[in-house]
């Protein structure tokens, strides 16, 4: 079986697991494990790879998650049957060539973009679990599960936003759906047609601005201050709707005080508006206590609360949630039967059995010690490398940091210097809707998925590249 030639990279930093991962998908794809193969057994396919058992159960996991090989039990692991791409044959490598991927293949050495969570952050056999509970009762499997979501998750996520965020909520008023992006399309159906302008952080979440663009909104820009949103620049705008991310605005980093939150308040009671409220990563935050949410702040009646674990567990679950408030609650289960649920009911059913067992606590415990470790080393690997060349921004919470370069040279040309020494980084000007006006470059650097140990080595190669070239 061509399974046991293959060699991984050893000179990058992309984890095994998903090398291995890579590998298996592309073959699977390209049709040389032909439909109902049964894979190697993991203790012995470790043993012929010279890797650890775990790196190979890691990586059957996440091709199970995505329909690529599955699981009988006691029996092992098969090739699932996948639909014919009629263009696959053309992306065949000849013979000679590797078969791993260009995205493996390619000089990427750290990637600080935010597609990544800390490898070693999320247990797949305990997800595995919780799974296995999930298919006790199949019952639950023999429809497409219910269009707001499992009861059984929302019960639990209503438990959860009131215990960790203070969100006044009952489980009717949540929605379930596979990404943030889905929700915001149900959004986009119940809020008043005759409003069709909706005010956006700027910068701010640029995937949330293309789907309300898609559905006829105007997107208006609202600049930042230090202390959020412009509320003068907002009133004036006369929009009926603002999309926000108090608690870690994206991607300043900024974290809207109680004051700038009532004001926010005031200000959609006194226009009979809506604030979407995106709470991506409120969870993570390493200095003080979490700001209350603004839904909690004032009963949830002008707040569209918007969450996801992609985060705090890992992106490839895609389930989040939104918490409706009671005005548009009508709307919506009018509508509710125009959209099918989006998110598996295997997953929400596992999720709520892992959170009921108070496993989610725990994760979310062991996550925050693993991401302050690597905000610290982050933090003092560029105060002690770059020194006064740079400024940091937006360093209290979340899994990103700013940085701010004290140089002539553009953001482009910084990130195209980083890119040559295998660097990948993100440009903050990528997320304004109208032209930046910062003194100085800003640099977006998500940590998550960078290994604590390497962080002062791609510090080091940043600094070099745009320091010393």
């Amino acid at each position: 079986m061509t399974l046991y030639l293959f060699d991984f990279n050893r000179n990058i930093k992309t984890p095994l697991y998903i090398q291995l991962y890579e590998f298996i998908k592309t073959e699977v794809l390209a049709g040389r494990l032909a439909m109902d193969t049964k894979m190697p057994s993991i203790r012995y396919f470790a043993s012929q790879l010279n890797i650890s058992k775990n790196t190979v159960d890691t990586a059957y996991q996440q091709l199970c998650a995505e329909g690529y090989i599955e699981s009988l039990p006691k029996t092992g692991y098969f090739v699932s049957a996948i639909e014919n791409n009629p263009s696959s044959n053309n992306n065949v490598l000849p013979s000679g060539h590797s078969y791993l991927p260009e995205s493996i293949e390619s000089k990427v050495v750290y990637d600080f973009r935010s597609d990544y969570i800390d490898q070693d952050s999320f247990s797949f056999p305990i997800w595995k679990k919780f799974i296995n509970k999930a298919l006790r009762d199949n019952r639950k499997f023999l429809t497409y599960g219910n269009n707001q979501g499992e009861p059984a998750l929302r019960n639990e996520v209503a438990k959860y936003l009131r215990q960790s965020r203070g969100v006044t909520c009952h489980p009717e008023q949540i929605v379930i759906g596979a990404g943030v992006q889905s929700l915001i399309r149900i959004i986009c159906s119940i809020l008043d047609p005759s409003s069709r302008d909706i005010a956006f952080e700027d910068p701010g979440f640029k995937k949330a601005q293309y789907i309300f663009q898609d559905h006829g909104f105007n997107i208006i820009p609202i600049p930042i201050a230090e202390d959020g949103i412009n509320i003068k620049t907002l009133t004036q705008s006369r929009a009926k709707i603002v999309y926000v991310s108090p608690s870690h605005q994206f991607p300043l980093g900024t974290t809207m005080p109680v004051k700038k939150r009532n004001q926010l308040l005031k200000w959609a009671h006194e226009n009979n508006a809506f604030i979407i409220e995106d709470d991506y990563d409120s969870e993570l935050r390493y200095f003080g206590k979490p700001i209350p949410s603004l839904q909690g702040m004032n009963g949830g009646v002008n707040v569209i609360y918007l969450g996801s674990f992609s985060k705090i567990l890992i992106p490839s679950l895609r389930i989040s949630y939104m918490v409706i408030p009671p005005s548009l609650l009508p709307i919506y289960k009018n509508n509710m039967n125009k959209y099918n649920q989006t998110s598996a009911t295997i997953e929400q059913i596992a999720l709520s059995l892992f959170m009921k067992e108070g496993n989610l606590e725990k994760h979310i415990r062991r996550l925050r010690k693993i991401y302050t470790r690597k905000n610290q080393i982050i933090i003092l690997s560029i105060h002690d490398i770059m020194q006064d060349k740079v400024s940091i921004l937006g360093k209290e919470s979340g899994l990103h940091i700013l940085l701010e370069i004290k140089t002539d040279l553009t953001a482009d040309k910084l990130v195209n210097l980083a890119d040559k020494v295998g660097v990948k980084v993100t440009s903050v000007s990528n997320y304004y809707i109208e032209n930046s006006e910062t003194r100085y470059p800003q640099i977006l650097l998500s940590f998550a998925g960078i290994p604590k140990d390497d962080i002062v080595v791609a510090i080091e190669l940043l600094h070099n590249a745009w320091f010393k070239s």
